[in-house]
């Protein structure tokens, strides 16, 4: 009976709190407390006690539901401005900010290669045949941009290295000595860019000096398995210095490019020791749009693309030696279209040996290739040949004659070559010349 009257009492002041209007400024709470005191069910005391309780909790509702917008904001504001995480096949992994304003990008290439020599003539090794497994290229890289969007650096190191000489001997031979022939990690490339206009850009640091397209084209794009004989002879490497460089013309902004440096002259990793610098230039002609430098036409390519490039170096007052100055001049062309690749480069040279009569080099490379399935399988030809002449060891010339068979999985990303021919090399009457059949098999990976 208490209960069934319990009951309806809950229900009889339910209702009439629904029935009741609610004042502008008062709450259901409030009401609901207001009915259940004039009801007889709570006294004054109760009441004065339960409103109390009523603010305070209203406050503290009113913190909280502040205190989680506001969280909610920094978390929606701290997600909005996380630097942001991506992968490129072969241009590595990307880490951002949400305003560009700083960037890096780490990636990596790994060659591997096998390589026979097959010597059919050579007065020194008497027609030895030589075998060798090597890894020619590891390369680690980190390049982006720090503070603003047009101030770009580049580091780029090579793992796999060359091979130091690291003998150590004693005087008085007191103790014996030791040597290594370990090969040791390289810095490659360690530089800034000031890159605010595509006309007009500023470079310093080491990198690759501006001279021959064969050149300026990465180790992993090219269409062969390794550069021709013409590039060890004409150009000039990695160097320390500043150049500048940019696009204009045409609706890209690409048809004509321009490159401009003064380097220490001596290689990558090393300081001037002479009283002269190497001034580089390089200017190239794209009358169809821009041209990316890269061998192989890995995209079939449907519009004919050409690239025309004219260059030159001079490096003044070598080794602090009587000798006048070493200069290069050199053309090169390269062409794409629906799968052909062709290059062809011609150089001359001329070192000043003082009394003696100059040094005088020509030399010129032509490639040719051909995707048989697109994308995927290329076969391509190369002949370079190099003639000098009063270098004092006679008639001199090197020769190379090479056919390669390569397959793309990803583009250059992945991808497995074979190249297979004849190289010449020929210092006058000396016993080390050599006419020498090659095999060279390299697997390599960019990621």
């Amino acid at each position: 009976m208490f209960k069934s009257s319990r009951r309806c009492a809950i229900l009889y002041v339910a209702v009439t709190v629904l029935a009741l209007p609610v004042a502008a400024q008062e709450t259901v709470e409030g009401r609901l407390l207001e009915v259940l005191k004039a009801k007889g069910i709570i006294d004054e005391a109760e009441y004065a006690d339960l409103r109390k309780l009523e603010t305070e909790l209203r406050e503290n509702k009113a913190t909280e539901n502040q205190l989680d917008a506001r969280i909610d904001e920094m978390i929606s504001s701290v997600q909005d401005e996380a630097p942001s995480t991506s992968y490129t096949v072969g241009k590595g992994f990307t880490w951002r900010t949400a305003d560009e304003r700083f960037r890096l990008s780490v990636g990596g290439r790994l060659q591997v290669r096998f390589t026979y020599d097959g010597w059919s003539k050579n007065a020194r090794t008497d027609d030895e045949d030589e075998p060798d497994f090597d890894v020619p290229r590891a390369r680690i890289w980190l390049r982006g941009n720090v503070f603003e969007t047009y101030l770009k650096y580049k580091f780029q190191f090579d793992i796999a290295g060359d091979e130091a000489d690291t003998t150590v001997t004693f005087p008085n031979g007191t103790m014996p000595g030791f040597s290594s022939g370990n090969r040791l990690t390289e810095l490659k490339d360690a530089h800034f860019d000031f890159a605010k206009w595509k006309a007009f850009s500023i470079r310093g640091g080491q990198f690759k000096v501006p001279y021959s397209r064969h050149w300026l084209v990465s180790s992993g794009t090219l269409e062969f398995v390794d550069r021709s004989i013409t590039n060890r002879a004409f150009s000039r490497g990695r160097d320390v210095g500043l150049m500048i460089y940019g696009k204009v013309g045409g609706e890209n902004e690409d048809l004509f490019e321009y490159y401009a440096g003064a380097f220490d002259g001596e290689g990558e990793n090393r300081s001037n020791n002479d009283r002269g610098l190497l001034y580089v230039g390089r200017v190239a002609f794209n009358p169809f749009g821009g041209v990316k430098y890269t061998e192989s036409d890995t995209k079939n390519s449907e519009d004919f693309k050409l690239a025309i490039g004219l260059n030159a170096w001079l490096h003044e007052d070598d080794n602090h030696t009587s000798a006048g100055d070493d200069w290069s001049i050199g053309f090169d062309v390269a062409a794409f279209w629906q799968g052909f690749f062709g290059m062809f480069e011609l150089h001359y040279r001329e070192n000043d040996a003082g009394a003696a009569a100059d040094v005088e080099i020509l030399g010129w490379v032509a490639q040719l290739g051909y995707f048989i399935i697109p994308n995927e399988f290329e076969v391509a030809l190369r002949y370079a040949t190099i003639d000098w002449d009063n270098n004092g060891t006679g008639d001199s010339g090197s020769r190379e004659y090479l056919l390669v068979l390569g397959y793309f999985w990803h583009e250059h990303n992945m991808k497995l070559q074979l190249d297979f021919g004849r190289v010449e090399d020929h210092q006058g009457d000396h016993a080390d010349n050599t006419d020498e059949w090659r095999m060279r098999l390299q697997f390599q990976v960019i990621f």
